[in-house]
């Protein structure tokens, strides 16, 4: 009777992760995540090495957990697989597939191959999927830009029809322009009810996507922007040369500024209170003081959400 209603109760999410831990022998990997996705839009952020991919692979059947369990509707990718059902849509983050084949030769091949599962029912055409993603080019696959490779990741993850889709780093390599086209499109051809996962180390993404947000550090959870409570916060951002000591700066400014350098020169400045004219002042005069050169200054107002995931992900900082 507790085995069937805890299997009820897992049957209410559309992926379930309990204790789920994946290790390596040199290291890295997740440890002990337990957190569950429903429909809706899932950022899942964090430096490269987070644990990213191999959460998301693991999710989709693709890694074996060395403890803990993924359930998919309360039953395991395994189970699922021997029912020939496929209840997940992957766009993997590396390689280029079937790279002497053209965008809509390997479109059709896929829908060929899904045309006999059990989840066929409702699935995009490959003549939609062709013109919502721009794939009409002959161009091979080998040949293609990386916007142009991007979509047709997204495109052949979406041809499956599954209720389920992940795409790990589907913006890597693309400018600021490009992503932001990339999530627009994806906003519109996704279905609402679907649960989509998408992984992403640029904290810029979540500016363009309206969802729940998770960051990984070290291989667990780390922030999950549901179980927290935010504030709108400030940021300023500049560049200059790398290591300066920041204990005068912050001494400078007020006691609740978070300052950190994130890498190589680049440091962010985190607010509670708007950055005004005279705050902008005292950055830059304790940088001349130093004899530190500042360049790509940008200052914004942004979400709770991005100030706190920024913190938790700086590989440097003091406050």
């Amino acid at each position: 009777m507790v085995r069937n209603q805890a299997q009820s109760e897992l049957s209410t999410w559309a992926i379930a992760c309990q204790n789920l831990s994946v290790t390596y022998p040199g290291g890295g990997g997740i440890s002990d995540v337990n957190i569950n996705f429903g429909p809706g839009v899932t950022a899942i952020v964090g430096n490269n090495g987070a644990g990213k991919t191999t959460l998301l692979e693991t999710i989709a059947g693709l890694r074996t957990p060395n403890s803990g369990h993924v359930w998919l509707f309360g039953r395991s990718p395994s189970q699922w697989r021997s029912e020939g059902v496929n209840q997940i849509g992957v766009a993997l983050q590396d390689g280029r597939p079937y790279p002497s084949a053209k965008p809509v030769a390997l479109l059709n091949y896929l829908n060929d191959l899904y045309s006999d599962t059990n989840s066929s029912a409702g699935r995009p055409t490959v003549g939609f999927l062709t013109e919502a993603f721009a794939l009409t080019t002959k161009t091979l696959i080998k040949n293609l830009s990386g916007g142009e490779l991007q979509r047709l990741k997204c495109a052949a993850a979406l041809i499956a029809g599954t209720p389920i889709l992940i795409l790990d780093e589907p913006t890597a390599g693309l400018d600021p322009q490009g992503r932001r086209d990339l999530y627009n499109l994806l906003a519109q051809v996704v279905p609402q009810q679907s649960t989509l996962l998408v992984s992403t180390h640029i904290l810029e993404d979540l500016e363009t996507m309206n969802g729940r947000v998770i960051a990984l550090k070290a291989g667990q959870v780390g922030f999950d922007s549901r179980a927290s409570t935010t504030t709108s916060a400030y940021s300023m951002t500049f560049s200059s040369r790398a290591n300066i000591e920041l204990t005068g700066l912050r001494n400078a400014l007020a006691e609740d500024v978070v300052i950190s350098e994130k890498m190589n020169g680049s440091y962010s400045i985190t607010s509670n209170a708007p950055i005004d004219a005279a705050f902008i002042t005292s950055v830059m005069n304790f940088c001349a003081q130093i004899g530190a050169e500042v360049t790509q200054v940008n200052v914004r107002e942004r979400g709770g959400v991005l100030a706190e995931i920024e913190d938790l992900l700086l590989e440097k900082g003091t406050q």
